[in-house]
């Protein structure tokens, strides 16, 4: 449906140039108005008689992120101080030719948006489109066609249905982009593609089970983990087989760097066979960090009501623990309506008296919150 990344275009050469130097092509950029620490996406071609072109990106505030195959792009992750900021890019050709173009941003400061869907229009679920470094969400709304929201795009879909649950990402099997996600419950899962609709049945799942919570495998992308109210399953569609892995009530569960992540009322359990924490757990997040050379995981739940790090209580909790964790861009930990900066929580301007029962940090940014009352946010 919504490939909202930029497709990846191939550097060309165009003979017959002005023998002058390089000269500007096209530029593009998906956000000239981002508001502090949002990513947005930056390109700019240039025709030269003198391949290769060579590029360097600079910026006047924020991070860089400049994908090897294609130099002539970059992701930005804009300063967190409103303002305007410079990004430019600088070109040389084989024959030391150069030239550069600038882009001039205004970052805004971020404010609280409560009109994202319809007044009169229940939230059901988000989840974040999770594979392109600058996507958005997808929203099941009750009763309505479902809808997918970025920093740029607020527009419904060709599907209408109400999902408790849902997951996107191109199938690494079909090449297709899909969605999958669940109504009732029940054993079916819903895969939704731009032009077909088909059911997967879960064999291993209970008619009367409640999917909570779905996951594509990080080291074999074509296994789908499936959570429910009685265990852990796992479709293969090689065999076409699924397998109960785990007897538990599974809550949630986080592709983490290493293995996917359950939370269950027996603990946390990783898809290697392993208990990592015991407890009755509703939500964990599995992240990166360390260095490259000394990788490690960092195991982030909620237990009984409490913030968990890697087993240990944290010293201070967030003013309401809910179940639901994520991490942003940044690296900021969500739990709910608030934000761990590594030493303390931060509600958000706003929201002190919502009550929040889910919160989404999309891969650009954009924090997306659904209040006990079925209405969005963005922050």
């Amino acid at each position: 449906m919504k490939n909202i990344l930029l497709a990846t275009i191939a550097l060309f050469v165009v003979i017959g140039c002005t023998p002058s130097g390089p000269t500007k092509s096209d530029v593009t950029i998906n956000d000239r108005n981002p508001v502090t620490d949002q990513r947005i996406f930056a390109q700019i071609n240039f025709l030269t008689d003198n391949p290769p072109i060579t590029y360097q990106w600079t910026a006047t505030g924020g991070a860089l992120d400049i994908p090897d195959i294609t130099p002539f792009s970059t992701y930005w992750t804009v300063p967190s101080v409103p303002g305007t900021y410079s990004l430019t890019c600088a070109i040389t050709d084989k024959e030391k030719k150069k030239a550069a173009y600038t882009f001039t941003i205004a970052v805004r400061e971020r404010s609280l948006q409560s009109n994202l869907v319809e007044a009169n229009k229940v939230v059901l679920s988000i989840t974040k489109e999770s594979e392109y470094k600058t996507g958005g969400v997808w929203v099941s709304i009750k009763d309505n066609k479902l809808k997918f929201i970025n920093s740029q795009i607020n527009e419904d879909s060709i599907w209408s249905k109400n999902f408790i649950t849902m997951l996107n990402r191109t199938d690494p099997d079909t090449l297709l982009y899909t969605l999958w996600g669940v109504e009732t419950t029940g054993r079916n899962i819903l895969e939704l593609t731009s032009s077909t609709e088909t059911t997967l049945v879960c064999s291993t799942c209970y008619n009367t089970d409640t999917i909570n919570t779905m996951a594509r495998d990080v080291t074999n992308t074509s296994i789908l983990w499936v959570g429910t109210d009685s265990g852990l399953n796992y479709y293969d569609p090689s065999t076409t087989t699924w397998t109960n892995y785990l007897l538990a009530q599974v809550n949630d569960l986080s592709e983490g760097p290493d293995y996917v992540y359950a939370a269950t009322n027996n603990g946390v359990f990783r898809t290697d066979g392993k208990t990592i924490y015991g407890g009755d757990t509703c939500a964990v997040l599995a992240v990166a960090s360390g260095t490259a050379t000394n990788a490690a995981t960092d195991v982030w739940s909620v237990v009984q009501g409490v913030v968990q790090k890697n087993g240990k209580q944290l010293d201070a909790q967030p003013s309401v623990v809910v179940c639901s964790l994520d991490v942003d861009p940044s690296g900021k930990i969500w739990c709910g309506k608030s934000w761990w900066d590594g030493s303390q929580w931060h509600v958000v301007p706003g929201l002190e008296s919502v009550q929040i029962v889910k919160s989404v940090a999309s891969t650009e940014g954009l924090i997306y919150f659904l209040s006990d009352s079925g209405v969005l946010y963005r922050w």
